[in-house]
């Protein structure tokens, strides 16, 4: 039987992680052997977004530092459309672009990005996103200028419209 991917499944998976880690355990032993080098591309994505460090990436895939941090440099220069295409989602029923960790719309993002000025002042203003995930937004709305200033424009127009209701809260 062929089950198509939906996200439950990666939710339902962590909540068996939990209470039978030694069958996720297996499933995943599984994965790797029918997928030969997956457990180290996912092992560098983490490394590059900050879940992994390069030492415990070196020990997990029993490679020297060297050769993970080649292997991150490689990742890193893989290309600007790879990089955000994993990081941004968009949902059907909600067509707005999103990062795929923290869920906050790349629209936000690049309008705090355009206060900041920075993005050392980004990841302070977001300290819980990798600075992967923020280069990615930026990126995605570089490449789909016209769908974030429309979405950046209808927020503005919105705040605009509740200050003139409501003029003494700020």
């Amino acid at each position: 039987m062929w089950t198509i991917y939906e996200s439950w499944q990666l939710s339902q998976l962590q909540r068996l992680a939990v209470g039978d880690s030694e069958r996720v355990e297996t499933i995943l032993n599984t994965l790797w052997h029918s997928y030969p080098g997956l457990l180290g591309e996912l092992a560098i994505a983490a490394v590059d977004q900050e879940q992994l460090s390069v030492d415990d990436c070196a020990r997990l895939l029993n490679l020297d530092v060297a050769d993970i941090e080649a292997k991150l440099l490689e990742f890193r220069q893989k290309g600007i459309k790879d990089s955000y295409e994993w990081a941004v989602v968009i949902d059907s029923s909600n067509p707005v672009a999103k990062l795929a960790d923290g869920q906050i719309a790349v629209w936000e993002v690049v309008r705090e990005f355009r206060k900041l000025g920075s993005v050392e002042r980004l990841t302070e203003a977001f300290p819980s996103l990798p600075k992967s995930e923020l280069a990615a937004a930026l990126i995605y709305a570089e490449q789909n200028p016209a769908e974030i200033e429309s979405q950046i424009s209808l927020y503005e127009e919105m705040i605009h419209k509740k200050r003139a209701e409501y003029p003494f809260t700020r």
